[in-house]
């Protein structure tokens, strides 16, 4: 018996370690999949912080008022500060902080979102965000490209919408072409909707 306890120690050891391993295996596949599941569900709400953790809610609410700096408001209780957070989703946008944008342009402007933040505007393998700025005078569009889900969100110009539509023969000929648009978003969104026709393509 004393030489079978060692081995039978030795095996339960292994084992425990083994589930342990697999145990936490599981949890962070879950953790990853609750955070995918968070970010492409249609109706959920959720904030992201500065740190990437992902905090979910029922409803998220955008505050804003004369005398109100703009703030989110999670299930009627918790304030959220635009400060802390990279990215939002609520039951009417998915929308991402200018500290993850490409701009020289200040934007303090909230209209439909926080000060600052873009709104994404149509998904699919290019996806479009907008959001306001003073231009001296009037509140204006300024318009972001990211090419899927984990590139950077990079502010338009027609060297990078070129840059991007290159692949596409069809969405760069449209593009480049002398076709009068009622706008220039217009041709924008007209030309990515033309190069994400190949997969399933949503708006906002």
């Amino acid at each position: 018996m004393k030489t079978i306890t060692p081995v039978i120690a030795i095996l339960l050891c292994g084992t425990i370690f083994l589930y342990s391993c697999a145990a936490s295996k599981n949890s962070i596949t879950l953790q990853n999949a609750e955070v995918k599941n968070a970010t492409e569900g249609p109706v959920s709400c959720f904030v992201k912080l500065n740190d990437g953790t992902i905090k979910q809610f029922n409803t998220l609410k955008l505050v804003t008022g004369v005398l109100t700096t703009p703030h989110l408001l999670g299930d009627d209780k918790v304030v959220i500060n635009s400060k802390d957070i990279i990215a939002y989703q609520n039951n009417k946008h998915y929308a991402v902080s200018s500290k993850i944008l490409t701009s020289t342009k200040s934007a303090n402007v909230s209209v439909e979102t926080l000060p600052g933040f873009a709104v994404k505007v149509l998904s699919g393998k290019l996806n479009v965000y907008t959001r306001k700025y003073y231009n001296g005078n009037n509140a204006a569009d300024e318009y972001f490209l990211q090419s899927g889900n984990d590139g950077y969100i990079i502010a338009y110009s027609k060297t990078v919408m070129k840059s991007m539509l290159k692949e596409d023969a069809k969405a760069l000929e449209y593009f480049n072409s002398k076709t009068k648009v009622s706008s220039r978003s217009k041709k924008i969104l007209t030309a990515v909707e033309i190069y994400n026709n190949g997969q399933m393509m949503t708006k906002n």
